[in-house]
């Protein structure tokens, strides 16, 4: 494949996976539950395909850039821990609901960080 379709499938998927975070946050910050969540199924999906089209194209791209012969770059293991943080997002915003709050306000934080790392690929 080509790298503007990883490109392109990493965005879509990282897209994903920030809808269906903050779709969870907002709906725990009002005061929602796991049970009162109808469409708790489809935030799932839409977070488990989101976590795994960004991880396998996030790959795709490291590849097309020739970076994974000599180990990967510190740039793209701090992607990787900011990818782990997502991908436990929900189970940590239904242990605790409180948080909710914190992490609407924190993910654009999040996703300035990651998209730093991937335009200006530091270290």
């Amino acid at each position: 494949m080509s790298y503007e379709l990883y490109k392109v499938l990493h965005l879509a998927g990282v897209m994903a996976v920030l809808a269906a975070v903050f779709g969870l946050a907002l709906h725990l910050a009002n005061g929602g539950t796991r049970e009162s969540n109808g469409a708790r199924v489809l935030v799932g999906l839409l977070h488990g395909l989101g976590l795994l089209v960004s991880l396998v194209a996030g790959f795709g791209l490291l590849g097309r850039l020739g970076l994974t012969s000599a180990g990967m770059p510190r740039w793209a293991v701090a992607k990787m821990m900011v990818w782990l943080l997502l991908a436990v997002a929900p189970a940590l915003l239904y242990r605790w609901p409180r948080m909710a709050r914190g992490v609407l306000i924190g993910m654009p934080l999040v996703a300035g960080l990651a998209a730093y790392l991937a335009v200006y690929k530091p270290g």
